[in-house]
C-alpha cells in the first residue's frame, strides 16, 4: 500500500479504527442512558423531550452502523485494492450528514432550554443563541453538500474551508450556549440553599457539557489544520456526535427520580383564607398548569392562570428569585393569608418537586 508524504498506516486507517472503537464505547453509554431515561422519565416528561431522545438514539444507531461500515470497507474489504482505498465510500459521506443533523438537534434542544430560561429574564441573549444555532446548521449543511462533490479521499483538501468553518462554528456555538445557560441559571438563584444547590449542579453540568464537546471539536479542527493529509480528524469525528448526545442525556437523567409517583398523576388542593378568597391549586406530574381562582363575598370572581413547565431546576413554590417573582406566587401567598404555608404544611415536601419553571 502506497502513502503520500506525511501519511502512514497509523494516521490513516489506524485513526479510523481507533475512532470506531471509541464510538462503540460511547454508543454503549448512549444506549444505557436512553434506557434509563425511558425507565424513569419518559411518562413524565414533555413530548418534545420524549421524541428528541428516541430520535437521537435512532440517529446515533445509524451513525454507528455507518462508522463500522466505513472502517470495514477500508480495513478489510479494500485493503489489498489500492484503487478502492483511494475512493471516498458512500457511508463516510452519509456519516457527515448524520453528524450535522445530530449536532443541530442537540444544540437546538439546549437553545430551547435557554429560550425557556430567558422567559424569566431578558430574552435578548436567547434570541442570539437561536440565531447562531441556525447559522451553525447552515454551515454544517454546506459541509454536507461539499462532501458529496468529492470522489477520492485526498480531495478533502479542496473543501478545507467547509471543514474548518464547520468545526470552528460548532465550537463557538457550544461555548456560547453553555455561557448563556450559566448566565440565566446564575440569575435564577434564590434565597433557599437546596434550590441554589440544584442550580449550581445544573451550572456545572452545562459548563462540563459545553467544554467537553467544544474540546472535541477543537481537537478535530487542530488535527485537520496541522495534519491535513491524514485522517485523524475523521477518527475524531467518528465519536464527536456521541459526546453531544451523552451530554444531553446526562442532563436529563440527572433529575430527581420519584419512586412512588405514578405517571400523569394529578393532585388538586383547595385552600381558603380569612378574607373569603378560595384558592384552587392543581398540580400535574407532567407539563401542566397551575390555576388560581378566587371568589369574594361581593360577587366578583377574579381568575389567574399560571402556565409552568417541568424541568430540573427547582420548584417555583420555593424559589425566591426572579423566576418566582415572574409568576406572582409570592404576592398570592402574602395576600391570601399564608396560603403557601398551608399548602406546604398540608401537602408536604413531595409536591414541591412536581412543578418546575422550565
Amino acid at each position: 500500500m502506497l502513502f503520500t508524504p506525511g501519511q502512514t498506516l497509523d494516521n490513516t486507517l489506524g485513526s479510523l479504527y481507533v475512532g470506531s472503537l471509541l464510538a462503540a464505547v460511547l454508543y454503549g453509554i448512549t444506549s444505557i442512558q436512553t434506557y434509563s431515561y425511558f425507565s424513569w422519565f419518559y411518562n413524565r416528561d414533555s413530548f418534545v423531550h420524549r421524541v428528541a431522545v428516541g430520535l437521537l438514539w435512532s440517529l446515533d444507531t445509524i451513525h454507528f452502523v455507518l462508522v463500522v461500515h466505513g472502517v470495514y470497507y477500508y480495513c478489510v474489504e479494500s485493503f489489498e485494492n489500492p484503487l478502492k482505498l483511494l475512493t471516498l465510500v458512500w457511508s463516510m459521506k452519509l456519516q457527515i450528514v448524520i453528524n450535522v443533523i445530530i449536532i443541530l438537534l442537540v444544540q437546538g434542544l439546549y437553545a430551547y432550554r435557554v429560550w425557556l430560561l430567558g422567559g424569566y429574564h431578558n430574552r435578548i441573549l436567547a434570541y442570539i443563541v437561536i440565531f447562531i444555532t441556525a447559522g451553525g446548521f447552515a454551515v454544517g449543511m454546506a459541509l454536507a453538500h461539499a462532501v458529496y462533490t468529492l470522489t477520492f479521499v485526498a480531495d478533502h483538501e479542496k473543501i478545507g474551508w467547509a471543514i474548518i468553518s464547520s468545526l470552528a462554528t460548532a465550537t463557538f456555538v457550544d461555548f456560547f450556549i453553555a455561557g448563556a445557560m450559566v448566565y440565566y441559571l446564575r440569575r435564577s438563584r434564590g434565597l433557599q440553599q437546596h434550590v441554589n444547590s440544584k442550580i449550581s449542579t445544573l451550572m456545572q453540568m452545562s459548563l462540563t457539557s459545553g467544554i467537553l464537546t467544544s474540546a472535541c471539536s477543537t481537537a478535530a479542527l487542530i488535527t485537520y489544520v496541522a495534519l491535513p493529509k491524514t485522517l485523524i480528524f475523521m477518527g475524531v469525528e467518528s465519536f464527536l456526535t456521541k459526546l453531544y448526545i451523552n451530554s444531553f442525556l446526562a442532563m436529563l437523567n440527572a433529575r430527581e427520580r420519584h419512586h412512588d409517583l405514578p405517571p400523569y398523576q394529578t393532585d388538586s388542593h383547595s385552600h381558603s383564607s380569612r378574607n373569603g378568597v378560595a384558592v384552587h391549586i392543581q398540580t400535574l406530574s407532567k407539563p401542566g398548569i397551575i390555576s388560581t381562582s378566587g371568589s369574594k363575598s361581593d360577587g366578583s370572581n377574579p381568575r389567574t392562570s399560571l402556565s409552568l413547565y417541568k424541568s430540573s431546576i427547582a420548584p417555583v413554590s420555593t424559589l425566591a428569585s426572579p423566576l418566582e417573582s415572574q409568576t406572582g406566587l409570592n404576592d398570592l401567598s402574602d395576600k391570601d393569608g399564608g396560603v403557601g404555608e398551608d399548602r406546604r404544611r398540608d401537602d408536604g415536601e413531595k409536591d414541591e418537586d412536581k412543578v418546575y419553571p422550565w
